[in-house]
């Protein structure tokens, strides 16, 4: 078995623009059944390769209620604890804007992202649940989100 072949994806943001200063808030990832989570953020170009979003973070709930989510800490770009936010990705970049590996054996059952652009900027954000760290494997295009899959 090819390891990522039974790895759950969830596209949480689909490239959606926003613009100076908006929030743009992905949709919640339910975490129940696995130990570790990888968010893939992709931006892109920006008008000036210095801007930077003003907010990208990762937040938790116990709950689906917008209200009852907090951030984490080390997942909060510009935050203490957190990390530093890097310069908007230029035309020649193919690489993902930004990557987060979280361990969500110590985190609350949901996950969210959370990004504010300086300007009109698309994001789009897909978390993978890699299949060693399920309690349960993935095995059917219904439980891993896709309309087909495709192994070789």
């Amino acid at each position: 078995m090819i390891p990522m072949q039974n790895a759950v994806y969830a596209v949480l943001t689909k490239q959606e623009a926003a613009t100076n200063g908006a929030t743009l808030t992905s949709d919640q990832l339910d975490c129940l059944g696995c130990d570790a989570v990888t968010f893939i953020v992709h931006a892109t170009t920006s008008n000036n390769a210095t801007n930077k979003p003003s907010v990208l973070k990762l937040q938790e709930a116990d709950t689906t209620d917008a209200t009852n989510f907090a951030d984490v800490t080390a997942f909060v770009g510009g935050g203490t604890g957190g990390f530093t936010i890097p310069s908007a990705p230029t035309s020649t970049t193919t690489a993902p804007y930004a990557i987060w590996n979280v361990d969500t054996r110590y985190r609350k059952r949901y996950l969210r992202a959370l990004v504010s652009p300086v300007t009109t900027q698309t994001f789009s954000i897909i978390a993978v649940k890699p299949a060693h760290r399920l309690e349960q494997v993935a095995t059917s295009t219904t439980t891993i989100n896709a309309a087909v899959v495709v192994n070789g």
